[in-house]
């Protein structure tokens, strides 16, 4: 009687795996079974409410989010230098010395046959303290062309940027599926530990009865302790880690790792839905690595026309003006407008050698692309078949399962009329043990496939 009470409950909630709500009832059975009444009153965290937690207050995806800020500000800094740059320079002087200039009589030529000047001319520079202030206006012409293409680059950095925040979101996301996953898991992988420790607890004092009526030895009522307190071990080490994965998972939603929670299996299950067909290609349109590389490769294609762009002159629209104060020698006051062109026409193969190597660089990123779609592929296909894989051992840790409790019921009936001896019935509970821990490995298997697939697939 007392094995019948004892896992009629795990009994019941065997059925068939499939990814429908069947799935749901096994595991929402375990959770509810091991849940103490404190913990049912703990708040609720459902995959759902996780993910999205996660999405707002992961703190490495507030970095990347941030990454896409700081290109964009970059971009800002060099549009601004497509409008005029002005400047303001000041210089003060100090004479310590005492200058004479002297233009003599016809050194500036003649005018109408008079000598200029008609006579020799001394000028003094001022001894003292001289200023020249200026205010130049520089207007790029030519140099309007790199800078669209600066600019253009990075408005592909910054959508490279937004990519990488995704891989950064979807890399999340996988964690928290996980982490949820294993301690859904953990839970259902106690309420079989606790169902073992209460049917040690009734062995012990099976024995402990039989030892004083000296029907057992006092070494089989030791086995027995023994084995109730590596049971008793077990779930203070199952609880440990579950405290672990609660704390990881705390940590991946950015707050507080010593945060209350429960989990619930209901919309956590893994029904992914693809076509084999279908998937590769999808894979390709939406994973954001694929989409990064194909920006790379736009990247340097830009690249390559920022170093031709080496070749032009530098050609500018300035104007200025100037003034200087406490002086005899120089103007007061200058004003010009005018252009300032630059061109370095011999720069001993240093453009060419630019070129060349940006070139290069866009040969590594287009084969960085195929490389990253060949991969891809790979991972979808190993994917798929990791699922299958995953979903086929199921039914089998299932009825693995089913038969070791089978056999341990069948096995304490017969210890207690004494047809097998104890190490028989102790053998028979550590074969339902594996076949427990085995049963709940396959299930976290399929979970992790099923959203490793989902990562794989671009899935957000």
């Amino acid at each position: 009687m007392f094995f019948n009470t004892l896992y009629q409950g795990s009994l019941e909630t065997i059925v068939m795996v499939k990814f429908t709500p069947a799935l749901t009832a096994i595991l929402l059975g375990g959770c509810l079974v091991a849940a103490t009444p404190s913990a049912a009153e703990l708040p609720l965290l459902t995959l759902s409410d996780a993910l999205q937690i996660a999405k707002e207050k992961n703190l490495q995806l507030k970095n990347a989010e941030l990454q896409v800020d700081v290109v964009e500000e970059e971009k800002k800094a060099i549009e601004a230098k497509q409008f005029p740059q002005l400047s303001a320079q000041v210089h003060g002087l100090q004479n310590f010395v005492d200058n004479e200039y002297t233009f003599e009589e016809g050194s500036l030529g003649t005018v109408s046959g008079s000598p200029v000047p008609s006579s020799n001319v001394s000028i003094d520079t001022t001894n003292g303290f001289t200023t020249h202030y200026s205010l130049t206006a520089t207007q790029p012409l030519v140099g309007l062309y790199e800078i669209g293409l600066n600019i253009d680059q990075l408005k592909k950095q910054k959508e490279i940027a937004r990519q990488q925040s995704r891989q950064t979101e979807q890399s999340v996301s996988l964690q928290v599926k996980q982490l949820y996953y294993q301690i859904l898991s953990d839970r259902s992988a106690m309420e079989a530990t606790s169902s073992s420790i209460k049917f040690n607890e009734e062995l012990v004092r099976i024995l402990r009865d039989n030892v004083a009526q000296k029907a057992e030895l006092e070494y089989q009522l030791l086995n027995g302790e023994a084995q109730l307190a590596s049971a008793r071990h077990q779930l203070q080490t199952q609880q440990n880690d579950l405290m672990t994965s609660k704390q990881q998972l705390n940590t991946l939603l950015g707050r507080d790792i010593a945060t209350s929670f429960r989990v619930s299996p209901i919309n956590a299950d893994p029904s992914l839905v693809y076509n084999a067909d279908q998937a590769e290609d999808q894979a390709l349109a939406q994973r954001p690595e694929t989409r990064e590389a194909r920006l790379q490769v736009e990247v340097a294609e830009t690249e390559v026309e920022i170093q031709k762009s080496g070749y032009l002159p530098e050609v500018n629209l300035v104007a200025s003006y100037g003034r200087t104060q406490n002086t005899t020698l120089l103007p007061d006051e200058s004003l010009y407008v005018g252009f300032i062109a630059k061109w370095d026409f011999f720069t001993w193969g240093s453009n060419e050698s630019n070129v060349a190597g940006s070139l290069i660089a866009l040969k590594q990123a287009q084969n960085s692309l195929r490389d990253n779609e060949d991969q891809i592929r790979a991972q979808v296909s190993a994917g798929i078949r990791n699922l299958e894989i995953a979903r086929s051992l199921v039914p089998v840790t299932q009825m693995a399962k089913k038969a070791a409790e089978e056999q341990l019921r069948v096995s304490f009936n017969q210890y207690k009329e004494k047809s097998i001896l104890l190490s028989d019935l102790l053998d028979a509970q550590a074969q339902l043990e594996q076949a427990n821990d085995n049963y709940h490995q396959a299930l976290l298997g399929v979970w992790n496939a099923s959203a490793a697939l989902e990562q794989a697939l671009g899935e957000e």
